[in-house]
């Protein structure tokens, strides 16, 4: 094969480009794009450097992907990472008419330039054992289908019950079943949790007796929803995780069990020939 096309067709070079590209959007980020705030000549040129990094590194990947579609035909799409790469690119190649169009000012244009942060995905073919990495993920995403499912119905009805009661009394926070919902949701994830019955409590003019009912109500789904919900959840996924470090364990406690029931049977006869 041509040095040419080994180019752009042989993982070890894409590495260096989408980890180029991460590094140029990551200089990026430090200035505003060109056209939103009139800048500097010093601050212009770097924009424009890295904008011009970024441009390459789109144009790479475009001739990557054409290549490889024909030198893999068919068994190009059969691999899921390489649809994976061939999405990114197409979200990535709006970038490549900017120079002529500018597309700043369109909002779609900014969620499409966020699809070439996820090439960086790509990087996850060097860590070692992947495949098993990825299948222990998704096997703990099955099995905690359930317990997130029972945790998010438990934080909607908590939530609906949140703005029946505090919904007049709170209505930045409680005010309609979106806010209630959010309100509650930030309650379940426990950090900050007592700021929300703190500043439904606040002024001392409520009655003692309604401000001790809030701060048990808050308790209880800290309790329920935090502590144990979330406790329950992170068990069963971890738990999922590292079901394939017990695999081979299990597979030689079995082949023990096997030899100790041959060796049983293989006594069992010798003690039947002995005593006939």
């Amino acid at each position: 094969m041509p040095s040419f096309i080994r180019f752009f067709t042989e993982d070890r070079y894409s590495y260096f480009f989408i980890i180029l590209n991460g590094f140029a959007l990551f200089c990026l980020g430090f200035a505003k794009e060109p056209g939103t705030i009139v800048m500097d000549d010093e601050n212009l040129f770097w924009v424009m450097i890295w904008f011009g990094v970024d441009y390459l590194c789109v144009v790479y990947f475009l001739i990557e992907a054409v290549f490889k579609i024909r030198l893999f035909g068919k068994d190009y799409w059969r691999d899921g990472w390489n649809r994976f790469d061939f999405l990114v690119l197409a979200v990535s190649l709006p970038v490549l008419v900017e120079p002529i169009f500018y597309l700043g000012d369109f909002r779609v244009a900014t969620l499409l330039r966020l699809g070439r942060l996820f090439r960086l995905f790509r990087l996850l073919r060097i860590i070692p054992d992947r495949d098993r990495l990825i299948s222990g993920v998704t096997r703990a995403i099955r099995s905690s289908i359930g317990v997130f499912l029972a945790l998010f119905l438990l934080i909607f009805i908590i939530s609906l019950g949140s703005n029946f009661l505090f919904g007049s009394q709170a209505p930045e926070l409680f005010g309609n079943p979106l806010k209630s919902f959010y309100s509650t949701f930030k309650v379940f994830t426990i950090e900050g949790w007592y700021e929300i019955p703190e500043a439904m409590t606040k002024g001392g003019d409520m009655d003692p007796l309604w401000t001790t009912i809030v701060r048990l109500f808050f308790m209880a789904v800290v309790l329920i929803c935090g502590i144990l919900g979330l406790s329950l959840a992170n068990a069963v996924f971890v738990d999922e995780m590292v079901m394939d470090n017990t695999e081979s364990l299990e597979t030689k406690v079995d082949h023990l069990t096997q030899q100790v029931k041959a060796l049983r049977e293989e006594l069992a006869r010798y003690h039947q020939d002995r005593d006939g």
